[in-house]
């Protein structure tokens, strides 16, 4: 007989055998379920059988799949083959508070008398006691008549108390909460967040003003198409829209919502602007323009880089030097987005060249020289001579003359008029007093056209008599 059932025991385990573990250690155990079909047994009742070597007994927790079980009596021994049990899967936790942390006890709530509902994981007590089982361990050992506790949305208050096996047998009731001792669970989060954007969401679970910092919270989303958020609280923007996220505090079944906006994200611009090409003799300041969605931003930090600072460099005002002929790119980094901009510009080799005046005879002025003009009338006729590196003269430029630095003189002293077909410039003084003018100053400034040659000055100095 016992050879019969062994192996019928062992054939059986083999092929139906299921892991669960233990629910403290995850110490693995094989055993076969059995539907329980006793009308007079709980709800979710499962029996079990396993070998005599299995360290399975009553007050234990077992896990399987996502579900957890308590283990709530251990048969004698079938010819010393097998034990069998009778198994609770739980739906509920008991929670306990001690200052911020969270005391949580898996157990099965049941009623004898069929006095309660049992909606997956909500028990709502129509009348009398609810029969919680659970293990009988360190920690459920201190409970005591008239202790409270919470489970499933509800404050408890104990009626009585059984311990039996390993398990023990609490007989509650529905109570109302402690005074400043409710439960709350709020979402810290904004308002809005940008499409792209992640964000972690925190929720704060509370005991009165107590926030307990190990509280289990489960998250959640109505519309995943326009966010998704993990396990964590990371959420994740995807789509333009609203979406309400739900946070609910595992243990207690109690949960809190944040209606939040997911917006288009901002759209940041960085142009340069600059011409294609310059040559070496050009000095420009080139300029970088930030905008957000549309809106030129006048606080935002630019920096510069040069790609080839042989070329030509550039400060942080955008004020480029080049040195050389060639190819250039300049980047403008916008610091505070993180975006860039480029432009590639084409140096070219610069005029290089000579700008001179020169008086009627044609004799050039030296530089620092100082030209006289008399007084009572007289007039002096002036050139500009324009010449490329190599002495050649540049008609195609021509000059533009300005008068500058006066001093004991004004403009409307001197007369300035412009004979294209013999002198472009001719200078004289218009004041007949001509005591008054004696020693006064004056310069010549003369540029060209193009801007591309040095400019060029003469001093003049009224000293004589006509």
């Amino acid at each position: 007989m016992y050879n019969t059932l062994f192996t019928a025991f062992t054939d059986t385990l083999n092929r139906e055998g299921r892991i669960v573990n233990d629910y403290a250690t995850n110490l693995p155990y094989t055993v076969i379920f059995r539907r329980n079909n006793d009308k007079n047994s709980f709800k979710n009742r499962t029996t079990i059988y396993y070998p005599t070597t299995a360290d399975i007994k009553p007050g234990q927790l077992l896990c399987y799949a996502d579900d957890t079980y308590i283990v709530i009596n251990k048969e004698t021994a079938e010819n010393g083959v097998y034990y069998r049990s009778d198994l609770l899967k739980t739906n509920a936790t008991i929670i306990k508070f001690d200052g911020p942390t969270e005391y949580s006890v898996p157990v099965y709530a049941g009623d004898v008398n069929s006095a309660f509902l049992n909606s997956g994981e909500v028990i709502s007590v129509v009348d009398g006691n609810v029969e919680m089982i659970t293990t009988d361990n360190d920690y459920t050992s201190k409970f005591k008549i008239d202790d409270g506790y919470y489970a499933i949305g509800n404050y408890w208050k104990l009626n009585n108390i059984f311990h039996k096996d390993g398990v023990l047998y609490l007989y509650s009731t529905v109570d109302a909460y402690p005074a400043d001792s409710a439960l709350t669970l709020t979402i810290q989060a904004d308002e809005s967040y940008k499409m792209g954007s992640t964000a972690t969401l925190k929720a704060d679970a509370k005991y009165g003003d107590t926030i307990i910092s190990n509280a289990r919270i489960a998250w959640s989303v109505d519309d995943p198409a326009v966010a998704a958020i993990g396990s964590d609280g990371t959420l994740t923007c995807i789509a333009q829209g609203s979406v309400i996220v739900t946070a609910t505090w595992v243990s207690q079944n109690i949960s809190a919502t944040k209606t939040i906006t997911v917006d288009t994200p901002d759209n940041y611009a960085l142009t340069i602007t600059a011409d294609d090409t310059y040559t070496t003799a050009d000095t420009p300041t080139i300029t970088a323009t930030a905008q957000k969605n549309g809106t030129t931003d006048t606080t935002a930090t630019i920096t510069w880089e040069s790609s080839d600072p042989a070329v030509a460099t550039i400060d942080g005002t955008g004020k480029v030097t080049f040195l050389a002929a060639g190819s250039v790119t300049f980047t403008a980094i916008w610091t505070e987005q993180s975006i860039s901009a480029t432009k590639t510009i084409t140096v070219e080799e610069g005029a290089s060249g000579t700008c001179n005046i020169a008086h009627n005879n044609g004799t050039l002025y030296e530089p620092k020289s100082v030209c006289s003009l008399k007084v009572g009338g007289s007039e002096m006729p002036f050139n500009a001579v324009f010449k490329d590196a190599n002495g050649n003269v540049l008609t195609e430029l021509t000059p533009s003359w300005t008068l500058t630095n006066l001093s004991g003189i004004t403009a409307d002293d001197i007369v300035v008029t412009y004979d294209t077909a013999n002198y472009p410039l001719r200078v004289y003084l218009n004041i007949v007093d001509q005591e008054e003018l004696v020693g006064a100053t004056f310069t010549l400034h003369l540029v060209d056209s193009t801007n591309t040659l040095t400019p060029c000055d003469l001093n003049c100095r009224v000293d004589s008599f006509w």
